[in-house]
């Protein structure tokens, strides 16, 4: 018996355990997740310390406002006065040029750009020669003005579902396109589209317009000004109003005859002036 013990103890010594049997350690070298743990450990590392950050820059995980993702959210607090507060200062005194330029501007940062219009056209009124802000009202007729014209754009597309071309449908000499020719729901529909349409084009046209007079007192405020030439030309060709704005083009390239849009403007000269003369001819 104490033989048979012996033999097993010299045969524990002569064969090691699996962990420390070289044999097992190379077999542990192939195993895949041994690998993966052992080669991305940077990898882990990294991700833990992006993570870590994403606390800190982008508020992760926090309720707490002020971080970046505010931003990208359209979260940000403002340091300026609320609408409330602003328009109770206004009720107080309708003409506080101050409170109304406050009212203007909380309006905007609430999204809210249509109510500020109003506001900025009596500040304008009572501070005419404050060109910053003329040029802030101009900003937002013409802002107006492009949500108008996509506006009108899909009601110039919801028309022409509404009432396709007669082009588009079969003869009338079939028993289909007589069945279709007499469609009073689309064409209905299509009436109602169609005034939509003629409503929208009206309002953007207004809205260019006003962009053009507010525009026409900067830059008699500013008449050296060739940014403000540039836009009242643009303004005025959208408004429909082609003599005003290729005199404004005309003064862009006085003022600044280097300007890299230059040539774009002398060649918008020559076909504004084209269009004048076969019209009038």
């Amino acid at each position: 018996m104490a033989r048979a013990d012996r033999r097993r103890v010299q045969r524990a010594k002569q064969t090691p355990g699996i962990r420390a049997s070289g044999a097992a350690s190379a077999v542990e070298e192939t195993l895949f997740f041994s690998r993966l743990r052992r080669n991305a450990k940077w990898l882990f590392a990294f991700l833990a310390l992006v993570f870590g950050l994403s606390f800190v820059v982008f508020g992760v995980g926090s309720d707490v406002p002020g971080g970046v993702a505010d931003l990208f959210q359209g979260r940000a607090s403002s340091s300026g006065p609320s609408v409330e507060d602003a328009q109770e200062k206004v009720e107080k005194n309708p003409r506080d040029a101050a409170a109304l330029r406050e009212l203007a501007t909380a309006l905007q940062t609430e999204g809210r750009p249509d109510e500020a219009v109003p506001v900025l056209e009596r500040y304008a009124r009572l501070s005419p020669r404050d060109d910053s802000a003329l040029r802030e009202l101009a900003t937002l007729y013409v802002s107006r003005a492009g949500r108008l014209r996509s506006e009108a754009q899909q009601a110039q597309v919801r028309a022409q579902f509404a009432n396709p071309d007669d082009a588009l449908l079969p003869p009338t000499s079939t028993p289909l396109g007589q069945a279709l020719a007499d469609r009073p729901i689309s064409n209905a529909v299509a009436a109602q589209v169609q005034a939509e349409l003629s409503a929208k084009i009206e309002e953007m046209q207004e809205a260019f317009r006003k962009a053009q007079e507010t525009y026409q007192r900067i830059v008699v405020l500013r008449p050296e000004d060739a940014n403000a030439q540039l836009e009242l030309a643009d303004a005025a060709l959208n408004a429909g109003d082609t003599q005003v704005a290729i005199g404004a083009y005309k003064r862009f390239l006085e003022l600044a005859p280097d300007d890299p849009q230059a040539p774009l403007v002398e060649e918008q000269i020559k076909r504004l002036e084209g269009s004048v003369s076969s019209s009038s001819g």
